[in-house]
């Protein structure tokens, strides 16, 4: 496991990683190195659970969301759902180190309560991950035809897709996507990934010591990575400007 306690630590290592041939790596975030890699619905769901989410979420979204996908295009349902944080098999990465630092340090940019403790950013070659998996070293949109077995099993038993996982792009559809420069992973693997046989040759971790995630966690906000950008809409922009300017007046007293 790689340690880094300062943002020049962890250029470096990203670099070393990337080496001469620029490696292409994605990254993502945990506040806790106890976490897994692990989407939220194989955390706390089952497999019945995931079908009653996804056909339920499409039956009422029609009247609560101004344009939904077609009925048949279920990787786009799937992608909508991920966005507004229905538990689904999708496991959101980020193509920017950045990025991922800013989500392993959020809590201690706004919440200065948060207790201290180690932190981790997972980094994933996701040509070597799919290279293992189905055989090529290439990156396939969310939509494509190598993926609709995986995603379609989320919603209907009629698929039941072999338990792997896939590194795909996400298909950019509003502005948070393009600004966390976001894709994805999809898993039948019910499992978190840092158990797979295989994960040495495609994931690694870059732990955040305890006692140096306040002083990371400052410095991202120094270069400018904050919640009302990272999230563009206005209700995180209001968290954002809440955050950074706590109430001076108590109970009432001016």
């Amino acid at each position: 496991m790689h340690v880094i306690h300062t943002l020049g630590n962890l250029i470096d290592e990203v670099a070393a990683l990337t080496g001469e041939q620029r490696r292409i790596l994605w990254f993502r975030g945990h506040r806790s190195l106890q976490w897994h890699v692990q989407p939220s619905i194989w955390r706390d769901y089952d497999r019945d659970d995931e079908r009653n989410f996804t056909n339920r979420f499409c039956a009422r979204a029609g009247t609560k969301h101004p344009a939904v996908p077609h009925y048949d295009d279920v990787a786009s349902w799937l992608s909508l759902m991920q966005h507004y944080r229905l538990p689904t098999r999708l496991l959101d990465w980020s193509r920017s180190p950045l990025i991922a630092l800013y989500f392993a340090l959020e809590d201690y940019i706004y919440n200065p309560q948060v207790s201290f403790e180690d932190s981790v950013i997972w980094v994933l070659d996701p040509h070597a991950l799919n290279q293992h998996e189905i055989h090529k070293a290439i990156t396939p949109s969310l939509d494509a035809k190598t993926c609709h077995e995986m995603v379609a099993a989320a919603f209907t038993d009629k698929y039941t897709a072999e338990p792997k996982v896939l590194a795909v792009m996400a298909t950019e559809t509003d502005m948070r996507m393009s600004v966390q420069q976001a894709c994805f992973t999809i898993h039948s693997f019910d499992g978190p990934l840092e158990t797979h046989t295989t994960y040495k040759t495609f994931l690694t971790a870059m732990c955040i010591p305890s006692d140096a995630v306040q002083a990371m966690a400052r410095a991202i906000d120094l270069c400018g990575f904050r919640k009302g950008d990272i999230f563009p809409d206005l209700d995180h922009l209001a968290d954002e400007l809440k955050g950074i300017s706590p109430p001076r007046r108590r109970f009432g007293k001016p």
